[in-house]
């Protein structure tokens, strides 16, 4: 995946899985990543990675073979690009 350039792009991923989850049945997932991608309305932005980072790692641990082998990777590169920015602060 290609690495985002602001919080913009990390706010439509998390629309996207989030609205990806919810059509799979998988509510709970999908309102965890939802919540994060509410974060981004906040005025720090160290909150939003690391809601977003919170959530995504839960996807990651509990999606139970939900996701495709190309979303698994997307979603590793995220974290790993999430991970990169938050210990950059």
């Amino acid at each position: 995946m290609k690495p985002f350039s602001n919080n913009r792009e990390l706010y439509e991923y998390l629309l996207f899985l989030s609205a990806e989850l919810q059509k799979r049945k998988f509510e709970e997932l999908s309102e965890a990543v939802a919540f994060a991608s509410r974060q981004a309305a906040s005025n720090i932005s160290t909150e939003f990675l690391g809601e977003s980072r919170i959530a995504l790692r839960r996807v990651l641990k509990e999606e139970d073979g939900i996701l495709t082998v190309q979303e698994r990777a997307d979603l590793s590169d995220v974290l790993k690009q999430l991970d990169e920015a938050l210990d950059r602060r």
